[in-house]
């Protein structure tokens, strides 16, 4: 029983420790995701570069600094099989919060994110018997369900300039599309004001 306690009272003592840190206020960001899917009814999958840019705000959520934000970021893949090309490319307009933790210059973070699809296309291209056959076309405003997941990221500030850079991994939770999940790295650059 002692050693659960000391598991638990740990990592909690370890934010209480810290010093208060400063929170950044509003703040932009963008950058590029490196969007791919997986799943059961997709294969041989390869990822897609898609943008993605937004706001933040850094908040206070019960003695926890979070960081809080909106943006349009992409989802999707492309996949080659038995002659077939398909390739999708997703918006979502995300709400995402992410809870930092100050290692050294560094900022580590977790936390979650839930989108609603916004738009898209989809791509189909084949070849069958000598015959080339190509097609584009606008998803649907239903195409594509829900979508939330975690993420896990480190950030890195640039001086006292209010600017940093980091990296983000993504990790769809949902099925926005029967049998796949989103994911992706999303490398970025932001400015907080």
């Amino acid at each position: 029983m002692k050693k659960v306690l000391l598991t638990i009272a740990l990592p909690v003592c370890l934010v209480m420790g810290q010093d208060q840190p400063e929170l950044p206020g509003w703040g932009v960001y963008g950058g590029i995701i490196m969007a791919t899917a997986s799943g059961d009814s997709i294969d041989g999958v390869e990822a897609l570069n898609l943008p993605a840019f937004g706001v933040s705000k850094g908040v206070m959520l019960g003695g926890f600094p979070m960081q809080v934000g909106v943006g349009i970021h992409g989802r999707g893949y492309h996949m080659d099989s038995d002659g077939m090309h398909v390739e999708l490319k997703a918006n979502y307009l995300d709400l995402w919060a992410q809870v930092p933790y100050p290692v050294g210059p560094v900022f580590l973070g977790v936390g979650g994110h839930v989108g609603a699809f916004v738009g898209g296309t989809q791509k189909l291209e084949a070849s069958f018997y000598g015959m080339e056959f190509s097609e584009e076309m606008d998803l649907e405003s239903d195409a594509l369900g829900l979508d939330f997941g975690v993420n896990f990221g480190v950030a890195y500030p640039i001086g006292d300039t209010g600017a940093q850079v980091g990296a983000l991994y993504v990790l769809g939770l949902a099925e926005p599309i029967e049998g796949v999940k989103f994911s992706g790295l999303f490398l970025n650059a932001g400015y907080s004001f």
